[in-house]
């Protein structure tokens, strides 16, 4: 199923396809390097999931963005001391991800500025203080956080044929993000330690805040919009819909600016202003590419399905340099922007009420001659190098028993070969992470809870985000209403309507007065929320002071899910013993 891939083998031993490892290098480091690509202007690449660049000034350093976490910061920012020991004074985000190491960068220093979008400050806050990764739901945040740790490599070797290839590894987060200082307008010009710059904030692709700077004495473009792979469309871990005009729009002003040098957030350096125009176009023209094909097969009747295998790149663009699938594959782009434009229905009616996945394959498997026949065929596939078809055949076993061992293997050997032919880190991070887990090697977490002191910071907050996980089974007539106070005066509560909880942001003003109400701290409500205590213990040790009957109190939290991390997992553990 596709073009036949020829697999080699990289450094660290994983099997890989050989055009992944011909052509990483064009946009990519592998190994923590060091660029001069111009006098006076450093790029640091491999050192974290994001190079950072500096600007050398008479009497300091300009640093464009910081790491995705402190400990990136700290690695890069001994980097930095081989090429120079001036003072890093000025600190510019290109965007709301790479800001987590700049303490590091100002060594203390109250008076570095620290430049960004107006809008930066505001949602750091709100990325930090969530539930987890950034969500349209944010009540869903630890859903996309556990999503995220698998995308980047969390459950893979280091070495060895399952090890990843591209190091898109994320440490553990830890924070040392310094707020901009000195927010810029789009077009704003300034000149900073004698550099003259401008800055533009309108176009953004992965988030909606940032900033590209303009050496125009140099012609240098410091920019967030070229990554390393083909703009990222949709995000495996899953995120709020990345519009594909935007990106579009700031490719085509930045490539306008003509440049001759362009140093990049998210990819090697390119000098040259012939090259740099060259690399925008192509890099343009993919991601247009991939819009208009989408669009045009939505016009043309197609479904999201259809769309994946319809929109693939004519080989001028495939070929490109800028265009390598290095980080996500452009097949899995079109079904993101089908949903944003016309939902999940397809039009074909037959699809309109469909069967339980699991239903489904119960009903199947007898047709295709049982258990053993649908094993046959799915080695069969296999053998024949039909990986994806192994893995569905082997996956309408698995649906019924996941506990089938042979089941397990075959669909964890077909994703193992779909992992070793794709050229996107991404992609293969979650197939042979889920082969790892089927295999029973490694444990994927559904779900990452926030951080104990995220949730008593802000335990209101939480409260809301707790009514989702109310089960309709066990509250069934209830209809109560609970009172939250907490030392701070803060208060909030939650009318549990039989299978609906509502929150209620202001009970004093609402029009039901509480049945019960529970005085504790944020602490304490943190630890209700991750079920790090039972409701019992907490109010029998005096944690939770109730103003009503405590059973009942009791009983009302107890109606909301609890966190099972051995639960919590996508991939269930295999049983010692099974039968079929």
């Amino acid at each position: 199923m596709g073009a036949p891939v020829t697999l080699t083998q990289a450094p660290n031993g994983a099997i890989a396809n050989q055009k992944l490892l011909d052509r990483i290098g064009d946009f990519s480091w592998l190994e923590p390097t060091i660029e001069n690509p111009v006098e006076g202007v450093w790029v640091f690449g491999g050192y974290a999931l994001a190079p950072m660049s500096i600007i050398e000034a008479e009497d300091g350093l300009i640093a464009f963005d910081t790491g995705d976490t402190k400990h990136d910061g700290q690695r890069m920012f001994e980097a930095i001391r081989t090429v120079s020991q001036k003072p890093i004074k000025v600190i510019i985000y290109g965007h709301s991800h790479p800001v987590a190491g700049a303490g590091v960068l100002a060594e203390g220093n109250p008076d570095v500025m620290v430049i960004g979008h107006p809008n930066l400050n505001e949602v750091v806050e709100q990325n930090m203080g969530a539930g987890g990764a950034p969500a349209f739901f944010p009540e869903v945040g630890p859903y996309l956080t556990a999503r995220a740790v698998t995308q980047f490599n969390a459950y893979m070797p280091r070495e060895g044929p399952d090890a990843y290839v591209v190091p898109t590894n994320l440490t553990a987060i830890d924070f040392a993000f310094l707020p901009v200082n000195r927010p810029v307008q789009d077009g704003e010009e300034m000149t900073i330690l004698g550099i003259k710059m401008q800055f533009f904030t309108r176009y953004g692709s992965d988030d909606k805040v940032h900033t590209t700077v303009w050496l125009p004495d140099r012609k240098i473009v410091f920019t967030t919009l070229l990554w390393n792979a083909p703009p990222q469309l949709y995000t495996l871990r899953g995120d709020v819909f990345r519009d594909p005009r935007e990106w579009i729009a700031g490719l085509r002003f930045t490539r306008d600016l003509n440049p001759e040098v362009l140093i990049s957030s998210a990819s090697k350096p390119v000098v040259g202003a012939q090259k740099v125009r060259d690399t925008l176009e192509q890099y343009l023209d993919g991601v247009s590419f991939v819009l208009d094909q989408s669009l045009r097969g939505i016009l043309g009747g197609m479904g999201p399905d259809e769309l994946r295998h319809f929109v693939q790149f004519p080989p001028y663009l495939d070929e490109a340099p800028p265009n390598l699938q290095s980080y996500g594959e452009i097949s899995t782009y079109p079904p993101a922007i089908y949903y944003q434009t016309v939902g999940w229905y397809d039009n074909d009616a037959a699809n309109l009420k469909p069967l339980a996945p699991a239903d489904e394959a119960r009903r199947l498997v007898p047709l295709m001659g049982g258990r053993e026949k649908v094993l046959e065929a799915a080695q069969a596939a296999l053998d024949k190098k039909e990986y994806a078809w192994a893995a569905k055949l082997a996956n309408q076993l698995y649906l019924i028993d996941n506990q089938d061992q042979d089941a397990r293997q075959l669909k964890a050997n077909a994703l193992r070969q779909m992992a070793y032919v794709s050229t996107g880190a991404n992609d293969r991070a979650h197939l042979l992470s889920q082969a790892l887990a089927l295999e029973g090697k490694t444990t994927i977490a559904r779900l990452i809870p926030p951080p104990l002191e995220s949730i008593q910071a802000n335990p209101a907050k939480f409260i809301d985000y707790f009514r989702v996980r109310i089960d309709p089974i066990k509250s069934d007539t209830t209809n109560q209403v609970i009172c939250f106070e907490f030392p701070d005066g803060t208060k909030a509560g939650l009318h549990i309507r039989r299978a609906v909880a509502e929150f209620i942001p202001e009970p004093d003003r609402y029009q039901y007065k509480p049945d019960l109400t529970l005085a504790m701290t944020g602490e304490t409500w943190a630890k209700l929320y991750l079920s790090l205590a039972t409701p019992e213990d907490l109010i029998q040790s005096g944690a939770v002071t109730v103003t009503g009957d405590a059973a009942e109190a009791a009983r009302l939290i107890n109606l909301f899910d609890r966190y099972r991390p051995e639960k919590a997992v996508v991939i269930p553990p295999a049983c010692l013993e099974h039968a079929h």
